[in-house]
């Protein structure tokens, strides 16, 4: 079974959530002179945004073919007309 196309790139999201986090986190440090948060917010953000590149180098083929599979079978078949003539229907 197939896996759901949200759930390939769930872990890229997820590393993004924390990179933004992680921003916030540098930006109060910065503005409160925490300086010990400093070098942690740092290198949260540079692995987690790593960690979200490499996850959607590896998920977003999958996920497009994917998506392009479940487009494909949302398209509706062309609807077929059939003329009779009447005096063939009984």
């Amino acid at each position: 079974m197939s896996r759901h196309p949200i759930r390939l790139i769930v872990p890229a999201f997820l590393c993004a959530i924390a990179v933004g986090f992680l921003v916030a986190l540098l930006l109060r440090a910065i503005q409160t002179n925490a300086a010990s948060f400093v070098p942690i917010s740092l290198i949260g953000v540079v692995f987690f945004a790593c960690r979200c590149y490499a996850e959607v180098r590896r998920a977003w083929p999958s996920f497009t073919r994917h998506l392009a599979r479940r487009r494909e079978m949302r398209m509706s078949p062309p609807v077929i007309r059939i003329n009779l003539p009447k005096e063939d229907i009984q």
